[in-house]
């Protein structure tokens, strides 16, 4: 059902144009909502936002993570959107899954899969509007850790993600807080945990791969 009374405005921060447009019209046309702005990341929004008056600003603001750096700003910028009164809508494939997980774990109001059916979406955005935290059953299993997967500490976990994609072994030390050689540690942990489940990376390219597969990295 629609809501009723005056029309919500929306955001719709998303990388892709294509996605970017359907997105807009199926708010426009499914949900009664106008979307006053779009974006391909969060600082034009932002930008965008304090150009004008806060009865202007939207109601609901419709992000796919890659959108988002990943740091400690986009996920301030969110925080602080909520604060305002915004709801939070994360559209994505949720992939990878790692860093969805983070943006989810920094706080939103609902989480909806790109690959949820009209339907679907239409009844997370509706539902996110009207305060409750929808979490769809595709965004739910996308989120998932995939069977067979080992159980990794999150400093080996993020020793991981580093590393798969590309960082040097003194990158990834710099990056969590460790030396190189603690470093180099959690990564030969996180190959003795694929070997003893019958997934052996002995390699960069083979464990880049298992992160891969894992949705640990893109």
């Amino acid at each position: 059902m629609r809501p009723t009374g005056a029309r919500r405005r929306a955001a719709v921060v998303e990388p892709q144009v294509l996605q970017r447009s359907g997105t807009t019209e199926l708010l426009h046309r499914e949900c009664a909502v106008d979307v006053v702005f779009t974006a391909d990341a969060m600082p034009a929004l932002m930008t965008w936002m304090r150009a004008r008056d806060r009865p202007e600003w939207p109601h609901l603001l419709v992000v796919d993570p890659l959108a988002l750096d990943g740091g400690d700003r986009d996920r301030a910028a969110i925080a602080a959107l909520r604060e305002a009164g915004m709801r939070v809508l994360l559209l994505s494939a949720l992939r990878p899954r790692l860093a969805a997980q983070r943006i989810v774990g920094a706080g939103v109001d609902g989480v909806a899969s790109k690959y949820d059916d009209e339907a679907t979406l239409v009844t997370a955005v509706l539902a996110t509007l009207a305060g409750h935290r929808p979490f769809t059953a595709r965004a739910a299993q996308a989120m998932q850790l995939p069977s067979g997967s080992p159980r990794l500490s999150a400093q080996e976990l993020r020793a991981l993600e580093l590393y798969a994609a590309g960082r040097p072994i003194e990158e990834v030390a710099e990056s969590i807080g460790v030396r190189p050689d603690t470093a180099r540690k959690y990564l030969s942990r996180v190959k003795d945990k694929y070997a003893a489940i019958g997934r052996p990376a002995p390699t960069r390219l083979e464990l880049a791969y298992r992160a891969w597969q894992d949705g640990i990295v893109g």
